[in-house]
């Protein structure tokens, strides 16, 4: 049964992705596109402190990181905007 799951896996959560990517890099720049890859580290670590209450260790200098983070994309986001 494993068998039939891995090509419909490798479908969907892999060439999925790439064309969303391919799409999305047809109205904003790649540089836009990386920098949001940025986000996926944040995105893990907030979900693994909701689902398994594992925020006890952080400390203020991973707060300001999560801050610069997203200050980079908003600004990035707010830049690309005006040039159109």
């Amino acid at each position: 049964m494993d068998w039939i799951y891995i090509p419909v896996f490798a479908s969907v959560f892999t060439i999925g992705p790439f064309l969303t990517q391919l799409q999305a890099l047809r109205t904003i720049s790649a540089f836009t596109v990386n920098l949001s890859y940025n986000l996926e580290p944040l995105y893990s670590i907030v979900l693994a402190m909701m689902i398994f209450d594992e925020g006890q260790e952080l400390n203020a200098s991973f707060w300001v990181g999560v801050f610069l983070i997203i200050l980079s994309v908003v600004l990035q986001t707010i830049v690309s905007r005006k040039r159109q």
